[in-house]
């Protein structure tokens, strides 16, 4: 056997030492690693939950499991989520469509000439119109002209028709559909009673026209008395327009007594279909609520939406210019060798 030399020897012991410093090098490098990145010795991943400064929302710190504390499963902290928060927005609410809006004004009564023979106590009168007239889109060519304040389109409601109410009004004989209230109350109109002095013509329902055709107005005058109390003259009108596109009508009042300490219910406006109705007033008291003032009545359609249409994308396709391929030149056959 070869007997090593003392150099070779020392070498072996360097080597040996310079590992075992590597190893304990490693060993505390590791150690310090699990302790700054919360990997415990074992090389075990673990967690711990912890109260969060009072400053900060609850929070989960993570690190490593130390001075035997309990380890946990790791698990997601809580997640935060955004709360949506109502604006209040300003809305503008439109007049609604098939009924009729009013407008205030100061309309004088135009006299009427023509005595329609409604000389009674709750009665209804057939009055011939001179043109066709609109109310809620339908056409007519008569009206119901009744002793109580009203003008009914669709069919008779007297005598039942006496005593007003609050719109809508519930049917007597018949439904108030299409209906024109300009003053409904218990009123009379026979031409024997003290108080039709108060006009040159008397007691009754008149009627004139004014204008010429096509726009012309039809003006139907009350020269009635309260019931009950034969001294409290209430002049009003109606008048009914030609061809107007809104289908107008107005209620002028003019000299509307009092009723000597009677409560009355006064009722003011126009009705059509189920649903479908203008209250202007329903009040009780000892006068109307109208006097020397007038109301007119526009109807307010609904409007179809117009169809927008939507533009299309059209795919067009633009040609490509495609390159010719370049000619590759072909190796040039070399001549063989001969043997």
């Amino acid at each position: 056997m070869k007997k090593q030399s003392t150099s070779s020897i020392k070498a072996q012991f360097v080597r040996g030492g310079f590992y075992t410093l590597l190893l304990i090098f490693f060993f505390v490098i590791r150690f310090a690693l699990a302790q700054q990145h919360g990997v415990n010795p074992t090389g075990v991943l673990g967690v711990h939950l912890v109260p969060a400064p009072p400053s900060l929302s609850p929070q989960e710190v993570i690190y490593g499991r130390y001075n035997n504390e309990t380890e946990i499963p790791l698990s997601p902290g809580p997640t935060a989520t955004s709360t949506a928060t109502a604006t209040a927005t300003a809305t503008h609410t439109p007049t609604p469509c098939n009924q009729y809006s009013t407008t205030s004004g100061t309309l004088p009564i135009v006299p009427g000439t023509t005595d329609i023979s409604n000389h009674c106590d709750n009665c209804d009168t057939a009055v011939t119109l001179p043109f066709p007239f609109r109310l809620y889109g339908v056409t007519y060519n008569s009206v119901m002209v009744s002793s109580n304040g009203r003008l009914d389109f669709l069919c008779n409601n007297e005598p039942a028709g006496a005593f007003g109410v609050c719109l809508p009004a519930g049917a007597r004989h018949c439904p108030f559909d299409y209906t024109i209230f300009p003053l409904w109350t218990e009123l009379d109109t026979d031409i024997d009673l003290i108080g039709c002095s108060a006009w040159a013509n008397g007691c009754g329902i008149f009627t004139s026209i004014s204008g010429t055709a096509p726009n012309r107005i039809f003006n139907i005058e009350w020269h009635a008395l309260l019931n009950f109390t034969s001294n409290t003259p209430q002049d009003f009108e109606v008048r009914l327009y030609e061809n107007d596109p809104n289908q107008r009508f107005d209620m002028i009042y003019g000299n509307v007594g009092n009723a000597f300490g009677l409560n009355y219910l006064w009722v003011g406006g126009v009705q059509g279909p189920p649903g479908f109705f203008t209250e202007d007033f329903c009040e009780t008291g000892v006068s109307p609520p109208r006097a020397n003032t007038s109301r007119t009545y526009t109807f307010v359609p609904c409007v179809s939406p117009t169809p927008t249409s939507t533009p299309t994308a059209t795919v067009t396709t633009t040609p490509t210019s495609r390159q010719a391929p370049t000619p590759r030149a072909r190796p040039t056959p070399q001549p063989r060798r001969t043997p």
